[in-house]
């Protein structure tokens, strides 16, 4: 009987380890001390929580196509901001500035300011970023 009981503390700290592996950090994945420039066209936009994902078909220098993903904030941080599941569309054109990778070969950010041509914009300026940090 002492041994049923001894269980359950470890199988709650098990528990824990298992909820807070799923939350992960941003440093551990980006770049937070670079930021890099992509150009193209929105293929899919997801608006869902924990964050949102953007997929941006860019050109390269060798004129071959490169699928990028976007990770960026929850939808709710976004409809706070003003964007809604129908903002992005397939096709909208867009510029693109974040942090990326830790792995060089994997093309993906995670989003710092968005535009498009007809003037929409979105992000976190360097003074809102540290405004944020303090």
């Amino acid at each position: 009987m002492k041994n049923k009981w001894a269980v359950l503390p470890l199988l709650g700290i098990l528990s824990t380890a298992i909820v807070l592996y799923g939350h992960h950090s941003f440093a551990a994945t980006y770049d937070e001390a670079k930021t890099m420039e992509i150009k193209g066209k929105i293929v899919v936009f997801s608006f869902r929580n924990p964050h949102s994902f953007i997929t941006v078909e860019v050109t390269d220098d060798k004129g071959k196509k490169v699928r990028w993903g976007v990770e960026g904030p929850g939808s709710t941080q976004l409809a706070n901001s003003g964007i809604q599941n129908d903002t992005l569309r397939y096709g909208d054109e867009v510029v693109i500035t974040g942090n990326p990778s830790r792995t060089p070969s994997e093309p993906k950010l995670r989003l710092r300011t968005m535009k498009r041509p007809d003037g929409f914009s979105f992000g976190f300026t360097e003074e809102q970023k540290k405004a944020t940090q303090q």
